[in-house]
């Protein structure tokens, strides 16, 4: 079994910050949603495992030439703790939804959770 580096990877884990957002419940909860993608380089993702991302495409400052890290000796704890084996460059990740603006927001209000096929995780997750 070969083992997973960073060597042929593009640093994607350093070039976008994810945070998991509140399920939007109801319909007022897209607003904010709607705000969120409204900015440059600002997605909205949900993810195969039901839960929902704030996403900010954007590199970090130590990010170098070559993709390494400038501050590799002093990264941040949740640096040091990533899991090579869980990198998206290693791993087929397939999102549920992802949205990029206002139109592909209102989208999905109209298809899907208009139509009662909103994305709510259950319990058992």
């Amino acid at each position: 079994m070969t083992q997973k580096t960073c060597e042929e990877c593009n640093a994607k884990c350093c070039k976008h910050v994810a945070v998991e957002i509140d399920v939007p419940e109801k319909i007022e909860d897209f607003e904010d949603i709607k705000w969120f993608v409204s900015h440059k380089n600002v997605n909205v993702f949900l993810d195969e495992d039901k839960k929902w991302y704030l996403e900010f495409l954007t590199s970090c400052d130590f990010l170098g030439e070559g993709n390494k890290c400038l501050n590799y000796d002093n990264r941040p704890q949740i640096c040091r703790d990533y899991n090579h084996e869980e990198c998206v460059f290693h791993n087929e990740y397939k999102d549920e939804f992802i949205f990029t603006n206002l139109e592909e927001v209102e989208r999905y209000i109209r298809e899907v959770f208009n139509t009662g096929k909103h994305v709510i995780p259950s319990d058992d997750n």
